[in-house]
């Protein structure tokens, strides 16, 4: 509590079992970095082993800002585009699902920076609040949500816009309702009336 100083930067060994209930210790030195935020005026603290030559406290401040930032968007792309089930084994398709997520949560990217430059021309229009305010009222987690939510509207509205035009609604509609199997639905008739029987030898 006593602290004043802006920046702690010092180097500190920690002792930790290597195996849970072997016995066996070992000892390791890192560097303890601490800033002070002006706001709370408490210190915010980072552990690296990055040197002080290469890296100064600000700096590895930033570099831990920068990995919430990839952490929070592993998180999108598992909880909003799908890459928390990947079923397969496959590298190629894994490939693919991985490229098709990222190109997803672009798209979601440039939909909520338009969304914002809107509510902002919005706002601006009613005198209510200035666009840095109001950027601030839509987060990306929520609107890539909105984007997923939606997405089949997305695309309708973008074939509109480029010229394409929109499917009939009733072939659709029948080409989806189709089964894809109809010789199963003989098989199950056959069961249920007695036709079928296995072979006996």
């Amino acid at each position: 509590d006593d602290l004043q100083r802006q920046e702690i930067d010092i180097r500190i060994t920690l002792s930790f079992d290597r195996k849970r209930g072997s016995g066996a210790s070992a000892t390791r030195t890192f560097r303890l970095i601490g800033l002070r935020n002006e706001e709370t005026d408490e210190y915010h603290l980072y552990l690296t082993n990055l040197g002080k030559e290469d890296y100064s406290a600000p700096d590895i401040a930033q570099l831990y800002r920068a990995r919430w930032e990839v952490e929070l968007l592993f998180k999108e792309l598992k909880s909003r585009f799908g890459l928390d089930e990947i079923n397969t084994t496959d590298a190629y398709i894994i490939e693919a699902l991985v490229i098709m997520a990222a190109i997803s949560l672009m798209m979601s990217r440039v939909i909520v920076d338009e969304l914002r430059s809107l509510e902002a021309r919005q706002r601006e229009a009613e005198a209510a609040a200035d666009a840095d305010e109001s950027a601030s009222r839509l987060p990306r987690r929520r609107c890539s949500l909105a984007v997923e939510r939606h997405a089949h509207l997305i695309q309708l509205y973008l074939m509109v816009e480029l010229g394409y035009e929109l499917p009939d609604l009733d072939e659709l509609l029948l080409w989806a309702s189709r089964n894809p199997n109809p010789h199963r639905q003989r098989l199950r008739s056959q069961v249920e009336s007695g036709e079928f029987s296995f072979a006996r030898h």
